[in-house]
């Protein structure tokens, strides 16, 4: 069950975190959430330590390595 909060908060935040919540098609409320969240996992990680870069991983594909070794070794895989 959700709470009501009530705070005050600078203006000018205010318009870029709704300009946020506009482009991504989400509510106010749950870009605010997910701030927080991100916050309070910073802040249990404690200083120094950084985020990893990954939020989620889908899965993986497994591959024999001798194959990974033979598609990196070409040299059209480098090429954009």
């Amino acid at each position: 069950m959700r709470q009501k909060l009530g705070t005050a908060i600078d203006p000018r935040l205010l318009a870029r975190v709704r300009l946020i919540a506009l482009q991504e098609k989400k509510h106010l409320n749950e870009v605010i959430e997910a701030a927080l969240e991100e916050y309070l996992a910073n802040k249990k990680r404690g200083p120094g330590q950084k985020a990893s870069v990954v939020r989620e991983s889908k899965g993986s594909i497994p591959a024999d390595v001798a194959v990974v070794k033979k598609v990196l070794a070409e040299e059209a895989f480098f090429e954009t």
